[in-house]
């Protein structure tokens, strides 16, 4: 079956984000840019509406929405504060509108979550600023608590939806199992590839495939989930970064170890490697998603020791 207009148009927004967030090289975009849309077929369609969170453009057939927008509350100039902790284990709890059922902007989300569907999440940084998150899930709408969860991870296939209405708080439903340590991990990644534009930091290399999200202080020693722990890295970097045959300096210098820079072995690791060293990582755009200084100076201390 061929896929339907509303298909194609979920399809191609996802695409058209993807590229806006690599040719700014972050996730962090201004009102105006994301105004401008995205073109299907010659014709342009809004990602987003200033005037409504969720949002659901007249092109889009289905009942569901395509985006929600989420504004963190701020004076002018005064940028809102990252927490990441409203992240954690990948879930954030987003309020529905006052008058619940009734609400079609409400049913636009219930729609999604029969469904399914991945939606876009732009999140409010500051005034006119926000984070664009793809893809995310709605999970565990309820009208009765006037919530629902939007989820960086693929839906639960087996879950039958309406006996899975959660009532208790976020973290007793996701305090534990394997569940949750999914989300968290996919959450991870889905902010730190963001943050760097979905490219690698080192070599800017843009197959979101090949990238990973590289902790700088790891999980096992108490790393913190936040993408100020985090840099975006290619496989080959990530696994050369962990095992501390490369290191980063506070100020984003690249080293290299001396098992790394003795060995000869053609163009691809000449130039995907040695040609590193010296050079600075490629930090985020946005001042609050840069690695922590501390955590660079705690992983490289371990980088002089090996």
């Amino acid at each position: 079956m061929s896929p339907s207009t509303s298909d194609q148009i979920r399809a191609a927004a996802g695409i058209a984000l993807q590229r806006l967030i690599q040719s700014k090289g972050t996730n962090v975009l201004t009102w105006n840019e994301i105004h401008q849309g995205f073109e299907v077929n010659g014709q342009t369609i809004h990602f987003a509406s200033k005037a409504l969170g969720i949002f659901k453009p007249k092109e889009v057939e289905d009942g569901a929405a395509l985006s929600i927008r989420q504004v963190q509350p701020s004076r002018s100039g005064r940028t809102a504060r990252y927490d990441d902790q409203e992240l954690a284990g990948g879930i954030v709890v987003y309020k529905l509108q006052g008058d619940g059922k009734a609400n079609h902007h409400n049913r636009l989300l219930e729609r999604a979550c029969a469904r399914r569907l991945p939606i876009i999440f732009f999140r409010g940084l500051a005034d006119g600023l926000y984070e664009a998150l793809y893809p995310v899930f709605v999970e565990h709408l309820s009208y009765e608590n006037g919530e629902v969860f939007i989820v960086f991870d693929q839906p639960s296939q087996a879950e039958d939806q309406q006996s899975n209405i959660v009532s208790e708080p976020l973290q007793a439903e996701y305090g534990i199992g394997t569940r949750k340590t999914r989300l968290h991990q996919q959450a991870f990644r889905k902010l730190v590839l963001g943050a760097y534009g979905l490219r690698c930091a080192l070599t800017n290399l843009p197959l979101v495939d090949l990238l990973q999200a590289a902790h700088i202080i790891r999980d096992a020693d108490g790393g913190e989930a936040s993408v100020r722990n985090g840099i975006a890295m290619s496989t080959f970097h990530h696994a050369a970064y962990e095992a501390n045959l490369l290191g980063i300096d506070p100020d984003g210098r690249i080293h290299l170890s001396e098992r790394i820079t003795e060995v000869r072995d053609g163009p691809m690791y000449d130039h995907g490697m040695l040609r590193l060293e010296g050079m600075r990582m490629r930090f985020p755009l946005y001042a609050e998603h840069r690695p922590n200084p501390e955590f660079l100076a705690m992983k490289f201390d371990e980088f002089r020791r090996r």
